[in-house]
């Protein structure tokens, strides 16, 4: 069964209304995801290479975790099952700090992605080979020092994910690490 998404308002406001995701994609509808920074005492980012298959930003290196909110989720709701589906991380709800969040739209020819982004960071310093990697989400994982992930989004690097914009509410990491 296809997952069904919570329709917003253009200020990311729920209307009441579900629709199936793929309509929400094929009409442009504004609808929420959460978004994950996982950062650990070293100063240095996690990151994930998108598997190659998916609609958006495919096979690019991005930040620990990204997925929408089904119909009903609250944001961290979200993206406490995201990190478990994608990474296999039980994440504790009170060690997420919320950041804000942002309107985003990815244009495609084939579909129109009108996004509200829940910004969250919590610290980890588990090791690498614990993470159950989904297959079809995701293929690959790694740390990147904080300052070299700032100079690469800031420099437009085609393989890695455009998050300039997160970039001030996530960074700098002394500030801002649990």
């Amino acid at each position: 069964m296809e997952e069904h998404f919570d329709v917003c308002t253009p200020d990311g406001v729920p209307t009441g209304r579900r629709v199936p995701r793929s309509e929400a994609h094929r009409r442009g509808l504004w609808h929420r995801s959460s978004h994950l920074w996982i950062v650990n005492g070293q100063k240095e980012i996690l990151l994930q290479r998108r598997h190659p298959g998916k609609e958006t930003d495919p096979g690019r290196w991005d930040i620990a975790v990204a997925g929408h909110l089904s119909a009903g989720q609250t944001p961290l709701q979200a993206i406490v099952r995201e990190a478990r589906e994608e990474l296999g991380l039980d994440l504790d709800p009170a060690a997420l700090i919320f950041l804000g969040a942002r309107s985003k739209e990815y244009l495609d020819p084939d579909f129109t992605d009108r996004e509200w982004q829940h910004l969250f960071l919590t610290r980890w310093e588990g090791e690498l080979e614990t993470l159950i990697l989904q297959p079809d989400e995701v293929t690959a994982v790694r740390w990147m020092a904080a300052d070299d992930y700032r100079k690469v989004v800031e420099a437009g690097d085609s393989d890695y994910v455009d998050r300039k914009e997160d970039l001030t509410r996530v960074l700098p990491l002394k500030e801002r690490a649990p």
